[in-house]
């Protein structure tokens, strides 16, 4: 014997005694543990667990790869991210208002954030990124450049750990070749230092309360404002996400979960290309075709322009995309 308990739409609980055999029970139970698992798959759905909008600084110049990297969110991250906020240059204004019309129910609202400029390009970028709190109210902010587009469904745990912190990528530093140079600047602005990088891939996310943190951090340590900062400075500054990385290690860890990639590197999702090179024919024609059917994304070669796709579903759509690729269609485009 065993009790069923349920409730009315009272909420007065009910319950009812049934009598059965082991057998049928045993039958009973096959639906219920299947039940079960679909409930447990249920509860990893593609539905961010926080708010979370997404931070882009770009400018005019930028505005077809910006095309794409939008449209990338909308194809395969719609149910992430509540809003999109775009910072851009008061002068880059008339260039990017047609991309935060009106949009149709069901799509992610964008808003457009004009900036006034004080220093050069990229530390202004870098500056700007470091407020980002003040122009949403997001949980969570997340970070998308023009030239970066998604290339396969995202799923909150690209974002999130188990236990719904943020993930903090890191390697360390003798791993990232280069890179190496940002870390004399980001242990000076904040007077921290530790063995690792925390820039070593895309899709970077932070808790809002990290860019409070940071200023907060570079008066205490300086004595000035971020923006007094950025100008006494007069050089390439600490890189935006070494430093927030840099923080949240450092002094609020318990805010985030961290992620060694030199132990096991993480899943791409992100396309990246270089805005500086030009958005060619070949790489507009892989866009629309990703974008258009779905196909799970790219892999590219370090040396190579040749492009692969990675096919696990639509097959024949994935093999078309691929098929574009391989050919150089520079000429055709043109034509």
């Amino acid at each position: 014997f065993f009790r069923i308990s349920f409730s009315s739409r009272a909420g007065r609980p009910h319950s009812a005694k049934m009598a059965l055999s082991l057998p049928f029970f045993m039958l009973l139970s096959v639906p219920l543990m299947c039940f079960a698992v679909r409930t447990e798959r249920h509860t990893h759905s593609t539905a961010s667990p926080h708010v979370v909008d997404i931070v882009l600084r770009t400018y005019g110049g930028d505005v077809d790869f910006l095309g794409f990297a939008l449209r990338g969110v909308e194809r395969f991250a719609g149910t992430l991210f509540r809003a999109i906020h775009i910072l851009v240059p008061r002068a880059s204004l008339p260039h990017l208002e047609f991309l935060v019309q009106p949009r149709s129910n069901g799509l992610i609202p964008r808003y457009l954030h004009p900036v006034d400029e004080f220093t050069r390009g990229y530390n202004q970028q870098m500056y700007d990124k470091l407020h980002s709190d003040e122009f949403t109210d997001a949980e969570f902010i997340y970070h998308l450049d023009s030239d970066l587009v998604f290339n396969r469904a995202m799923h909150w745990s690209d974002l999130f750990s188990d236990d719904l912190k943020p993930w903090l990528p890191f390697r360390r530093w003798e791993n990232m070749g280069d890179a190496i140079k940002w870390k004399p600047r980001t242990d000076h602005m904040l007077n921290f230092t530790s063995p690792f990088a925390f820039m070593p891939r895309h899709g970077l996310i932070y808790p809002r309360v990290a860019y409070s943190l940071l200023r907060e951090r570079v008066r205490k340590v300086h004595g000035v404002s971020l923006r007094e900062y950025f100008l006494s400075r007069g050089e390439l500054i600490a890189s935006e996400f070494e430093a927030l990385g840099l923080l949240m290690w450092s002094s609020r860890r318990e805010l985030v979960t961290l992620e060694d990639l030199d132990k096991a590197p993480s899943p791409s999702y992100i396309d990246q290309a270089w805005s500086w090179g030009g958005l060619k024919g070949q790489r507009i024609l892989y866009y629309e075709c990703l974008l258009s059917t779905g196909s799970p994304g790219p892999i590219f070669g370090a040396k190579s322009n040749r492009t692969a796709l990675l096919v696990r579903s639509g097959e024949a759509q994935a093999r078309r995309c691929e098929g574009l690729l391989k050919r150089d269609l520079q000429n055709e485009f043109d034509r």
